[in-house]
């Protein structure tokens, strides 16, 4: 679900109070830079020390791998942002990028 809409993630994360970061389809992102997911997300475990991420199913597919896979449906198969997300957030706190 949220392939292409992230109302179940948005509306999810409101509703628990918990989610400090949502990613959804409709909205682009940056992953680098001052205001860059992965800025935040550092802030957040810096001063907070977690943080909680909620991620629709499309969001950010522009960052990822395209490939031409299919589901059983038919539906193209599509890559996992958060994987993405947190070996990014690991190799820069590695290469102390943040």
């Amino acid at each position: 679900m949220g392939r292409s809409s992230g109302f179940i993630a948005m509306q999810a994360s409101l509703a628990s109070g918990q989610v400090d970061i949502c990613l959804f389809p409709e909205v682009p992102f940056k992953l680098h830079g001052p205001d860059g997911v992965l800025k935040h997300l550092n802030y957040l475990i810096e001063t907070i020390g977690s943080a909680v991420v909620c991620f629709a199913e499309g969001a950010g597919q522009s960052f990822l791998e395209n490939t031409n896979a299919k589901d059983a449906s038919g539906n193209k198969v599509l890559g996992d942002i958060g994987v993405h997300i947190n070996k990014k957030f690991v190799s820069g706190i590695s290469n102390h990028l943040f």
